[in-house]
C-alpha cells in the first residue's frame, strides 16, 4: 500500500514495461527497469521503500539534484551459460527510479538502508516544518 501526499513527495517518472519475450525490445543493456516503491508519510518525514533484489550496495548511486532524488544502478542477472531462459520477470539489468521531494523535507540528513533487497529511505522534515507544540505560559 502506498500513501503519498502531492505536497511531500511524488512520483516523477512513470515507464511502463512488458515481460513478452517474443516481442522485438531494445538489448538487455539499453533497458531500465522501474521498481516498484511504497511512500509513507508522517509528521516526522517521508520514508521511501524501492525493491530491488539482486542489487549489491556497490552497484547502487543514489543522488538529490534540486529535489529531484535519483536511484540508478545495476541488476546482477547472471545466469549459468547452459541455460536459456523461456521467461524472465526481470530482463533489464539497470534500473532507474526518481522522486520530487518536497521542501519541507531536509535533502541534507536522507538516511538510505538496504538488507534483504529493500532500500529504504528516510527522509526528515525541516525543523522547522515539523508540527510543534506551544507552551501556554500563566499570567
Amino acid at each position: 500500500m502506498s500513501t503519498t501526499n502531492d505536497k511531500t513527495v511524488s512520483k516523477v517518472e512513470n515507464k511502463a514495461s512488458t515481460n513478452d519475450l517474443s516481442k522485438s525490445t531494445p538489448s538487455r543493456q539499453q533497458r531500465k527497469m522501474r521498481p516498484a516503491a511504497d511512500i509513507y508519510e508522517t509528521k516526522e518525514g517521508a520514508t521511501i521503500y524501492i525493491d530491488l533484489p539482486g542489487v549489491a550496495k556497490d552497484g547502487l548511486d543514489i543522488n538529490i539534484d534540486q529535489n529531484v532524488l535519483s536511484v540508478e544502478g545495476e541488476i546482477n542477472l547472471d545466469t549459468p551459460d547452459n541455460l536459456k531462459p523461456t521467461y524472465m520477470d526481470i530482463r533489464a539489468n539497470m534500473f532507474s527510479r526518481q522522486f520530487t521531494l518536497s521542501s519541507e523535507l531536509d535533502i541534507n540528513k536522507v538516511d538510505a538502508n538496504l538488507k534483504n533487497g529493500v532500500l529504504v529511505l528516510s527522509i526528515p522534515r525541516s525543523e522547522q516544518h515539523k508540527p510543534r507544540k506551544i507552551e501556554v505560559k500563566a499570567a
